[in-house]
This record gives structure tokens, C-alpha cells and sequence, in this order.
């Protein structure tokens, strides 16, 4: 192996050779197995804690129990693929009415970070103790404030590190629709600025919080550009959804090696935020406004109201997982035409160096 034009990145008390965090892909695709193997080859694995329990004919009680159980079972089988080595982290969606429990399990279980989105976590360092390092995720210099300014008073805590997600992430988007249609008013090169203007104003440890692009990402030209712009690092989604060693199977793995540009397209969340997908069956069964068939036995969502929703976005993202192009919902980031086959994890982090 070559030597790393790339710079380390540090988070807290870790440093990883690669400035790469791997995005906590839900559903059982951001699984231990991706998260340690990420981990041995330098960068920073992800557990993506929602979806890992609960699909069970007999999840209606024990939804919350099952969780726990499911993410302690995958943290463990990233600890025994990365030999303990980490750092590790778990992402947890605060949309989640199990948010608490599973941020809980997470740092009982010994995880590194704590990284935190779909709303602002604004309790979340009152549920971890000071080992872990908390990187929240946010869309503008307004919510880096919020977030900073509550933490502080009320806590005494700063993030670690900020992820910035910017308009043309994948996933669940922290902006409104029409922001999503123009772009340039809330690009990441903007949000770096007033994320920066707003650490500035509170003082020397502030200022030098590391800040995470989210948007993207394929490689390293990209990693470089957005090193160049000034983040400490980068998230990586897309492509890693198709590494061998990532929870999506191979079938649903070729619908996103398949997909062209103009195959994105975003749609309302039962989350409550737009979501940016491949357009699918499913897609377009919701855009000509049809109410999928479900039933809820677990009710994983604050937003969620199964009334009014027109489809389970955990049956939908379960189903791609398995490759179910008819009924799967495929979570993507804009530039996922440039995916043109799986690879593993050692082989994209070769590219690297």
C-alpha cells in the first residue's frame, strides 16, 4: 500500500488514517459486518441502529427489547471483524420513539460515537457519558447554533464533529422543497461558511470542531475537493451500499448499479422530511397518490401516522435491502450513475491511497 495523500482525521480522543465516516445506512444495510471491516481498513464504521429488530410476527410487543437486542449482536460483530479496534459508531435517527433506548445500548455496549440525524438531538448528551464522542447532523448554520447553544447550557458539551449534509445528499434531507429546487441557495460550500461563522463566535474549542461533508461522494477526487473547500472530512453513503460487505443483497445492489440520473427523484418521508430515492413501482405508485397496505405493529416513528401515511417506510427500505424492485424504496444520492459495479471495502480504500 501507497502512502495516503489524504490527511488523517480525528474525532474526539480517535484518529483514523482516512478521513472517511461511513453513513449509517438503515434497515440493515449499515450492518457490523460493513461497520468493522470499514474500521480495519482505516476509515470509520457506522452502525445504522434502525430496522435492526421488530419485523417479527411477535415484534408488536417486544419492538423495543428486540432492537436492543439486534443492535448489542451487530456492535459485537463489528468489535470481533475489526479485533476490537475502532473507533465505532452508531447512528441513531431522532425521529425514532426508541431513541433513547437504543442510544443507550449503543454506549453500554462500548461504542466510540454516537452520530445523530433526522432531527436535531438536542437531549442527546444527556444520555451518553463523556467517552463517547457525539457528532450530530445538521443542514444549516441556524441549526449548528441551536444545537451548540442548548448543548452548551445545558450540558457542557460540544460536538466532536459536525456532519453536513447538503442538498444533494441522499436520504433523508434536512431542507425544504423549495430548497431542494434550488440548490444553490443552500449549497455545502455556503453551509461550511456560516457553520464556520457560528463556531467562530463562541470560542477556541469551538472553532476547531471538525465539519463533515455529506454529499457526493464516490472517491477521492471527491474527498480532495471537499478537503480543499475546508472540511476535515467526508460521509460516505451511496457507494457503500454497494460493497460486497454491505447488508444489501445483491439484487438490490444491481438496481442501484443500473440506475441512471434521471432514475433520483425525491418524495415526501413518512419521517417527515423529503427523502431522495430511485424512482421505483412503489415511487410511483405514491406519486399517483396511492396508499400502500400495511399494518404497524411497532409504531418506529414520532412522525409517523399510519392514517394518513401512504406507505411503511421500514417494510419499503426492508424490501429493498432484499432487492424487491416492485415494492422497495431506495434510499440515493444524486450522483449514483457513477456506480458502476460492487467492489469491497479493501479495494475502495486502496483507491484512496
Amino acid at each position: 500500500m501507497g502512502v495516503s495523500k489524504l490527511p488523517e482525521l480525528r474525532i474526539g480522543g480517535h484518529v483514523v488514517r482516512f478521513p472517511v465516516i461511513q453513513a449509517g445506512m438503515g434497515v440493515r444495510v449499515g450492518t457490523g459486518e460493513l461497520a468493522g471491516t470499514v474500521i480495519n481498513e482505516g476509515g470509520i464504521g457506522v452502525i445504522a441502529s434502525v430496522g435492526l429488530g421488530g419485523f417479527t410476527a411477535t415484534a408488536g410487543k417486544g419492538y423495543v427489547e428486540e432492537s436492543n437486542k439486534q443492535l448489542g449482536v451487530e456492535i459485537q460483530d463489528a468489535r470481533r471483524i475489526s479485533n476490537g479496534k475502532g473507533p465505532l459508531g452508531v447512528n441513531v435517527m431522532v425521529a425514532l420513539t426508541n431513541y433513547e433506548s437504543l442510544v443507550r445500548r449503543a454506549v453500554s455496549e462500548g461504542v466510540d460515537l454516537i452520530i445523530s440525524g433526522a432531527g436535531l438531538p438536542l437531549r442527546l448528551p444527556g444520555y451518553v457519558n463523556e467517552k463517547v464522542a457525539l457528532v450530530p447532523v445538521v443542514s444549516s448554520g441556524r441549526a449548528a447554533e441551536l444545537l451548540l447553544r442548548i448543548w452548551k447550557k445545558k450540558y457542557n458539551r460540544i460536538p466532536d464533529a459536525i456532519i453536513l449534509e447538503g442538498p444533494f445528499c441522499g436520504g433523508h434531507l434536512g431542507f425544504t422543497v423549495s430548497q431542494i429546487e434550488h440548490p444553490e441557495t443552500c449549497s455545502l460550500d455556503i453551509l461550511l461558511r456560516d457553520t464556520k461563522k457560528v463556531l467562530a463566535r463562541y470560542g477556541e474549542a469551538e472553532s476547531r470542531i471538525p465539519l463533515i461533508a455529506a454529499e457526493g461522494v464516490n472517491g477521492i477526487d471527491d474527498i480532495e475537493r471537499f478537503i480543499s473547500m475546508g472540511f476535515q472530512g467526508v460521509q460516505i453513503g451511496t457507494r457503500f451500499i454497494c460493497m460486497k460487505e454491505s447488508g444489501m443483497e445483491q439484487a438490490g445492489q444491481e438496481i442501484y448499479i443500473r440506475a441512471k440520473k434521471e432514475d433520483v427523484v425525491v418524495i415526501q418521508s413518512p419521517v417527515g422530511l423529503p427523502v431522495r430515492v430511485l424512482k421505483t413501482p412503489l415511487v410511483e405508485r405514491i406519486a399517483g397518490g396511492k396508499k400502500e397496505k400495511f399494518t404497524c405493529n411497532y409504531k418506529c416513528l414520532h412522525t409517523c401516522d399510519i392514517k394518513k401515511v401512504p406507505f411503511c417506510i421500514a417494510k419499503a427500505l426492508l424490501s429493498a435491502r432484499l432487492g424487491d424492485y416492485e415494492n422497495g424504496l431506495f434510499m440515493t444520492g444524486c450522483n449514483v450513475e457513477e456506480i458502476k459495479n460492487t467492489m469491497t471495502v479493501h479495494d475502495f480504500f486502496q483507491s484512496l491511497s
